[in-house]
């Protein structure tokens, strides 16, 4: 090898050892609670999450060596996360005191459970995709998901609507997803789309597959409580990818009377070690 030509052989010993030493301790990073870390700190911690976001907008995300995800960090509020069997434990920092959540997993790792300010329970369909979520003290205070077929063998299935009921079963929102049809882009890191209760993350992927393609428009529909629509508001997404296809760049714009008004532009970052 390489890297051993030429060196002393007390330099290789020193070598071997810092190489053993990582190995056994790769899988084993763990943070403690703590203030939010800078990016260089952050980045160190991702070693082996080559690829991985790192920064979504204002949220810092740093990982396991594992590659799991271990720390959600907010401008006023951040979150740790721990790994057993079927269970995520997540600890929720603000100003130092810590709000413990949970998320209960299924045999094949999808999330059925959160507690969070609420209990939610998840269903899911034959192909994994999630049809369902409700309060569990309150089981009409739900949302529903449907899907529409990409290919003729159902293998790929696009989220194509959410609608949300509240306690009383009555429509307050609905969410209709578009993908650009023929003009579809790839999603090369799916997160989970902005419809999870309050305080659940996105950026855990435990909630099954949306789509296989980004999300170019949602139409927002809006509802009074008498069940008449109350507005219907549009929303367009466009990309800005890296070499690897993954968006570094999503400016959201919403249609108004003087046209496409920018709503937000938020900046991704993924981990590419430096050596």
């Amino acid at each position: 090898m390489k890297l051993f030509q030429n060196t002393p052989i007390l330099m290789k010993g020193i070598l071997l050892a810092g190489l053993l030493s990582a190995c056994q301790n790769e899988n084993d990073i763990k943070l403690a609670p703590q203030a939010p870390t800078g990016e260089s700190d952050q980045n160190a911690r991702t070693a082996l999450a080559v690829g991985k976001l790192i920064k979504d907008g204002q949220v810092d995300l740093s990982y396991q060596g594992s590659g799991v995800l271990s720390q959600e960090t907010y401008p006023n509020v951040y979150y740790q996360f721990t790994y057993n069997p079927q269970l995520i434990t997540a600890k929720r920092y603000v100003n130092g005191s810590p709000t413990e959540y949970k998320y209960t997993l299924d045999m094949n790792g999808r999330c059925i459970e959160t507690v969070t300010d609420k209990t939610y329970i998840y269903e899911y369909d034959v192909y994994g995709q999630l049809t369902r979520l409700y309060n569990k003290n309150q089981p009409n205070e739900q949302t529903v998901f449907t899907y529409n077929t990409v290919n003729a063998t159902n293998s790929d299935r696009s989220l194509a609507t959410a609608t949300f009921y509240n306690a009383q079963n009555v429509k307050t929102k609905a969410l209709t997803f578009g993908y650009g049809g023929n003009m579809a882009i790839p999603d090369k890191h799916p997160l989970n789309p902005d419809v999870l209760p309050a305080g659940v993350s996105k950026y855990l992927p435990i909630f099954g597959k949306f789509s296989s393609n980004l999300v170019q428009s949602i139409y927002e529909y809006k509802y009074l409580l008498n069940g008449q629509q109350e507005s219907i508001t549009q929303y367009t997404y466009s990309y800005k990818l890296n070499y690897a296809g993954k968006a570094t760049n999503i400016i959201v714009k919403k249609y108004s009377s003087q046209g496409y008004v920018p709503v937000s532009s938020t900046d991704r970052k993924y981990f590419t070690p430096s050596f």
